[in-house]
Order: C-alpha cells, then sequence, then structure tokens
C-alpha cells in the first residue's frame, strides 16, 4: 500500500467521520468503497473494516491525551523531587563530614568534663570512661573516688595508671591488660571498694594500693602484683593462680580465714601453709569483654 494511497483513505475517512447523521454516513461508505473497489481493488469489506480501526483510534486521543498529559506532569514532579532530595542528602552528607571533627572534639570534651566531675551515682560516669577509652583517650590519674562503675568495661589494655578508684564500686568489671601501675583501690572514708568478680587477668598491678578492699572471686591470673598492698584485703574465692612477682609476705596483713579460701599456685598455697588446689576459675575470671557493633564505632557512639 502506497502512501498516497494511504492518505487518500485518511483523506476520505476523515470526511465520512465528520457526517453527523448515520444514514449519511452510510450511504457515502458504501459509495466511496464502491469507488476504492473498483479503481484500487480495495474490497467493501475491507475498505469497511479500515474505516472502524480509523473510528476507534480516533475516539482515543481524548482521553488518552489526558492520560498522557498527566502522567508526563507526574513525571516532571517525580523527576524533580528526586532531584530536590539527592540535593538533599548531599547537603546533608556534606554538613555531616564538615562537622563530624568538631562534634567529636565536643563530645570528647563533654566526656572528660563528666569524669572530672562530683557524679557518684549513675552510669554517666561509667559510660563516659568507657566512651574515651573506646577512642584511645590516656586514662592515667583519672579520679573516680567513690564513684558507681559496677560492670566497667574496658577491653584492650587502658591506661589507668595513678587512676584514683578508692572507695568505687567496680563490681563485676573488667580490667583484664589494663596498665593500672600505681591505682589506688583502697578504703576511702568510710566507703570500702569493692573489686568483687573484677576481671585483671594480665594486668599490670605493680605498686596497686588494693587495702581494706572488697575482691572476692576477683581474677589474678597473669597479673603483674609486683609490690601491689593487699593489708587487710577481702580475698574469699580470689583467684592469684599464675600471677606474677606475688609473694607471700604480700598476705601478711590479711586475714588467715580469708586466704585461706583463695586460690594460689601450689608453691605459693606452701608457702603460706595451704594445700594446692585445682578448683575452677573465680569468677571474675569468665568476665568477658565488651564488644561494640560496627555502626556504633562508625557514627561516633
Amino acid at each position: 500500500m502506497s502512501d498516497n494511497f494511504r492518505n487518500q483513505l485518511l483523506t476520505d475517512f476523515e470526511y465520512l467521520a465528520q457526517i453527523p447523521k448515520l444514514f449519511d454516513r452510510e450511504y457515502e461508505l458504501i459509495r466511496r468503497a464502491q469507488t476504492f473497489e473498483e479503481t484500487h481493488n480495495l474490497s467493501a469489506d475491507e475498505y469497511r473494516h479500515l474505516f472502524e480501526l480509523y473510528l476507534r483510534d480516533k475516539s482515543l486521543p481524548d482521553w488518552l491525551e489526558k492520560i498522557a498529559a498527566v502522567n508526563e506532569r507526574f513525571r516532571l514532579v517525580t523527576q524533580t523531587l528526586q532531584g530536590i532530595t539527592y540535593v538533599a542528602i548531599l547537603i546533608s552528607a556534606l554538613q555531616f563530614i564538615y562537622g563530624f571533627q568538631e562534634r567529636q572534639t565536643q563530645i570528647l570534651n563533654d566526656k572528660w568534663d563528666i569524669v572530672a566531675s562530683d557524679i557518684r551515682i549513675g552510669s554517666s560516669k561509667r559510660n563516659a570512661i568507657e566512651y574515651l577509652h573506646d577512642r584511645d583517650e590516656l586514662l592515667s590519674n583519672i579520679e573516680a573516688v567513690n564513684a558507681q562503675l559496677n560492670g566497667l568495661n574496658l577491653p584492650g589494655r587502658a591506661q589507668l595508671q595513678e587512676a584514683d578508684f578508692r572507695g568505687a564500686n567496680l563490681y563485676h568489671a573488667y580490667f583484664q591488660g589494663a596498665n593500672l601501675y600505681r591505682s589506688k583501690f583502697a578504703n576511702y572514708g568510710m566507703n570500702l571498694t569493692n573489686l568483687e568478680g573484677v576481671n585483671f587477668q594480665h594486668a599490670d598491678l605493680r605498686l596497686a594500693e588494693c587495702y581494706v578492699v572488697n575482691m572476692q572471686f576477683a581474677c589474678f591470673n597473669g597479673a603483674n602484683l609486683e609490690g601491689a598492698i593487699f593489708d587487710n584485703a577481702y580475698v574469699v574465692g580470689a583467684d592469684f593462680r599464675g600471677a606474677r612477682f606475688l609473694t607471700a609476705a604480700q598476705f601478711r596483713k590479711v586475714k588467715e580465714i580469708d586466704y585461706r579460701r583463695a586460690l594460689f599456685d601450689d608453691e605459693l598455697s606452701r608457702e603460706l601453709g595451704l594445700q594446692p588446689t585445682d578448683a575452677k576459675p573465680a569468677v571474675g575470671c569468665e568476665i568477658a569483654r565488651r564488644n561494640r557493633s560496627w555502626w556504633l564505632a562508625f557514627v561516633g557512639l
């Protein structure tokens, strides 16, 4: 079918579609169909079928065009909103990156303020110390006198040289591998330092002051206890097996009824007049390190 033939058909169909009266339209359709049959070898049925298709196509555009227009507007609005969203996300990301270091510095300063404050009750001081430790802050010489720090968990060799924990509650704390050289845990005023169930495995406790302290069921496996003072300490169930540089003389002021129920290496047990023991590890030896999820570390919490 040539383009001229097609155009002629469309011209006819356009003319027929504009005839308002059905009788007149049908009459003219038959007449023109016969003409096409004679001149172009197109049957009347084929002519009529093509005209019906033309009418069907012609009846659709009004509402299809509206739908298409609405869809186009919706697409434009959607693209605009997406563009605005991307720009907002980019701006927020840039603001976050730009202000991250400043926020971190401010948070660190706030945490140090809490550690240096007189706060004694609640978990804020414990959380602050853990936060600073997680960011490799040097915690030597911190003062936590009489503070409630039960459950304090500082994994990864905390730097707590000469820290002052006198009178603090450190029940079930985790200090494995910590440097606690010359740290103070002694009784402070009327408050007894609570080191019950603390994990001191492989910690550096040289010259630590631990007199008049509750350290029952604490764990000192592998800890360096050279020069540590345990005068009048409550050591029932404490596990000193594997501790380094520990001597019988360090327990000369500990009540015999207490240290007899502590756990020592065989040689030290004999020096203290005790029988060697293969008792299970103290409770403190089971205290595990705290783990943070990766996303908390990422956002700086």
